[in-house]
């Protein structure tokens, strides 16, 4: 019991010299007291999330266009004019050459162009030099004057005071009217040969009805016989009529076609296509020969119904 005693009182002065002792001898000693210094518990570590990786999402597949075969675009509805009705026995007018056409761009004038002599008038004042053989003479001519054009070379228009004088000069083209009036002259044989042409087609239409009916107007015509062909093709009897001089224009050589007899009324009638001759070249024509009771009485031509000379 004493023992236990004794621990206490020494523990109770161990304390008390630590508390009140200790301080002044540290202080005198220049001992610091230590303080306490209270330790943190260590952390505990902290515990990481588990990250769980989530593998990332498939791309999704965009559905895939279904290519279709292009549609054919509706074709526009075309509505067709109605085609006019072509008569098969219309008249269709023939291409005729033109002026230019026909000069070669008035390089070339043909000679029948001044037969007879043209008159012309001159556009400007003109001093022409007018020569008969080795005879020569001056002239002075104002716009407006008149001469008569004979014919045309490389060098010009050969012109002369009148159409019976020897004397001959020369002028340019362009000095005159000449183009003016062959092309005016050129516009209306034009517009009279395709009515010639026009004519003759009609007639030809009429021709043919006609014939349906020879047989039976062949039979009323007592000695009125049919004219005759030869194995070439010609007929003797308009052979003969050609020969005799009777019709001069036309001749054997220049026929192209020979056509059929047609009876009307009283009068076989007999058309033959040939070559004439023309200011601006050959064309060709159509004349008709009238025939009664084996004889020719008249050529005409089958357009204009004129008697061809």
């Amino acid at each position: 019991m004493k023992g236990i005693l004794v621990l206490i009182l020494a523990a109770a002065v161990g304390y008390l010299s630590y508390q009140y002792v200790y301080p002044v001898l540290a202080t005198y000693v220049k001992f610091e007291k230590k303080k306490a210094v209270a330790v943190a518990p260590k952390p505990e570590p902290v515990k990481k999330p588990v990250v769980v990786v989530a593998p990332p999402p498939m791309p999704k597949e965009e559905p895939k266009p279904v290519m279709e075969a292009p549609k054919p675009a509706p074709k526009p509805m075309v509505v067709e004019a109605p085609k006019p009705v072509v008569d098969p026995n219309a008249f269709v007018p023939p291409p005729l050459p033109s002026m230019a056409d026909l000069t070669r761009g008035w390089t070339v004038i043909p000679p029948n162009a001044f037969k007879p002599a043209r008159q012309i008038t001159l556009k400007r004042d003109l001093e022409l030099s007018l020569r008969m053989g080795a005879n020569t003479a001056k002239t002075s001519v104002k716009a407006g004057g008149k001469m008569f054009a004979v014919g045309h070379d490389s060098h010009g228009l050969i012109v002369a005071p009148s159409p019976e004088s020897p004397m001959r000069g020369v002028v340019a083209l362009d000095d005159t009217d000449l183009k003016e009036s062959l092309t005016a002259w050129h516009e209306n044989w034009k517009v009279g040969e395709l009515a010639r042409l026009k004519k003759a087609h009609e007639y030809r239409l009429a021709a043919v009805e006609a014939a349906k009916n020879a047989p039976v107007a062949a039979k009323a015509a007592a000695g009125n016989d049919k004219p005759t062909r030869d194995k070439d093709g010609t007929y003797p009897l308009l052979v003969a009529s050609m020969k005799s001089g009777q019709v001069t224009e036309i001749k054997l050589d220049t026929i192209k076609e020979w056509g059929e007899p047609v009876l009307e009324g009283d009068l076989w009638k007999v058309n033959v296509k040939y070559e004439t001759m023309t200011m601006f070249g050959k064309f060709d024509t159509e004349a008709q020969a009238q025939i009664k009771n084996g004889v020719v009485q008249q050529w005409i031509y089958t357009g204009s119904g004129e008697v061809v000379p």
